[in-house]
């Protein structure tokens, strides 16, 4: 027992020890990525901040493009999640539809992740390797995004222009772009508008009556 009566803390496994290593360093990173941008980032110099070796990043990832596809992937079970959990305890298919173009256009105005998903594209267009990661990803998007669609569309009152599968790819890809350009132009276009605009498109392709 402790002289100050406190429990000692728990020896942690190796492999909650690795768990906790990847999960520093996929943090560091992304703020890495999200400052100096894909090209930028230096794997070393993330290591460092993250208080570990440079061994230790390489025996987590084969290297910075591994970990910067950690990092997504990451981001892509929060937003998945974040979903869930808004739709989970609402019952009415009116609400959820609302509930969930909201925050389509609040995931899609977010600043960090649209420096990433832009970093990632431009990334895939350069790495054959983050292509395949890219490649992986959309079509992860497209069956998680397709099944909060299909559940959705359970309820009568909810109606869709588009298959599942083709609502994903288009909100997710119009709406990107059209958030990059708003970054770009600053207050030429500002972000509450552009919100406003997504908002829109995905009135336009599902709506409840």
């Amino acid at each position: 027992m402790a002289l100050n009566g406190t429990k000692p803390r728990k020896r942690l496994t190796r492999e909650e020890s690795q768990a906790q290593t990847r999960a520093t360093l996929i943090a560091v990173g992304r703020s890495h990525f999200l400052r100096y941008g894909l090209g930028g980032a230096v794997a070393e110099k993330i290591a460092e901040d993250a208080g570990y070796s440079r061994g230790a990043l390489y025996s987590n990832f084969d290297g910075k493009e591994d970990l910067f596809v950690a990092v997504i992937h990451e981001e892509q079970a929060r937003h998945l999640n974040v979903f869930r959990s808004l739709l989970k305890e609402e019952p009415s298919g009116k609400k959820r539809l609302k509930k969930m173009r909201d925050a389509i256009a609040d995931l899609m105005t977010d600043h960090d992740w649209i420096v990433l998903r832009a970093e990632f594209e431009v990334g895939a267009l350069r790495s054959e390797r983050i292509r395949q990661s890219f490649v992986e990803v959309h079509r992860q998007q497209l069956r998680d995004g397709s099944e909060l669609i299909k559940d959705l569309l359970r309820f009568p009152e909810v109606t869709s222009k588009l298959k599942p599968d083709d609502f994903i790819t288009v909100i997710i890809n119009l709406a990107h772009g059209l958030a990059v350009t708003q970054r770009i132009l600053g207050a030429e276009l500002s972000q509450k508008s552009t919100r406003s605009l997504v908002q829109s498109l995905f009135d336009h392709l599902i709506s409840s009556a």
